[in-house]
């Protein structure tokens, strides 16, 4: 079994990101729905909670993949494979 070595000062900055990133979405939907979504119809409310979500996977995958690639590349290395 290969093993790869976690260096926690390469997570330390991503989960506060993320962290904030959930509860700002979080804080952005039920903000609409309570007091913006009745001027908007249902289609354009939609939308709102499409380009929230939107937002988040954009941040995450922005946060995160760098980290992914990194973590794929050790494994590669560990186990002998190119």
């Amino acid at each position: 079994m290969t093993e790869v070595s976690e260096d926690p000062e390469e997570m330390g900055w991503r989960v506060p990101v993320t962290i904030l990133a959930f509860f700002g979405a979080l804080i952005a939907l039920v903000l609409w729905l309570l007091f913006y979504a009745e001027s908007f119809n249902p289609y354009q409310n939609a939308g709102v909670v499409i380009v929230i979500f939107l937002a988040f996977a954009a941040t995450m995958g922005a946060t995160w993949a760098s980290w992914g690639m990194r973590q794929g590349g050790r494994l590669m290395q560990a186990g002998g494979q190119k």
